[in-house]
């Protein structure tokens, strides 16, 4: 059996989208990691428009990645470093983890990217009515933010 997408470790510092409103970049406590959450709470953030542009949850939910990178370049062509745009090789891990932020918003109780309890859970989300389905992103962003910002036990 195939584990899960191991998670990246970045080589570089703790990164900030400048933002003053993106609860993980404003979070006193910044690691290596606050890309990677900076992406997903952007991507949940993106999907509720897209939700109401009629985009379906599994394509909203997969190739982040290449979302990310697309949205990083502007409309002239010109380079947002704001935008969290994670390496390639940590795509996979971001799509495991997107797909379980919204599977517990939807009610799982999963612990893991490895449940399989999440693909029937997610298959059922994607048959919401576009209202509830945005209503699903927003819980979500903010279940996560708020998990995302606890302090760290030591």
């Amino acid at each position: 059996m195939k584990g899960p997408p191991a998670m990246p470790r970045s080589t570089t510092p703790a990164r900030d989208c400048h933002d003053w409103s993106c609860p993980i970049c404003t979070a006193p406590e910044r690691d290596e990691m606050t890309l990677l959450r900076c992406a997903i709470l952007t991507l949940l953030e993106h999907g509720r428009w897209m939700a109401q542009d009629e985009i379906s949850l599994p394509d909203i939910l997969s190739a982040g990645g290449h979302y990310l990178s697309r949205l990083r370049i502007g409309p002239l062509g010109q380079i947002d470093d704001d935008t969290p745009v994670p390496t390639i090789d940590q795509w996979a891990w971001l799509e495991a983890e997107l797909r379980l932020v919204v599977a517990r918003a939807a009610g799982l109780d999963a612990v893991s990217t490895l449940d399989p309890r999440i693909d029937g859970v997610l298959a059922s989300a994607a048959r919401l009515p576009e209202r509830r389905l945005v209503h699903l992103l927003d819980l979500a962003a903010e279940q996560f933010a708020e998990l995302s910002t606890q302090p760290r036990a030591a």
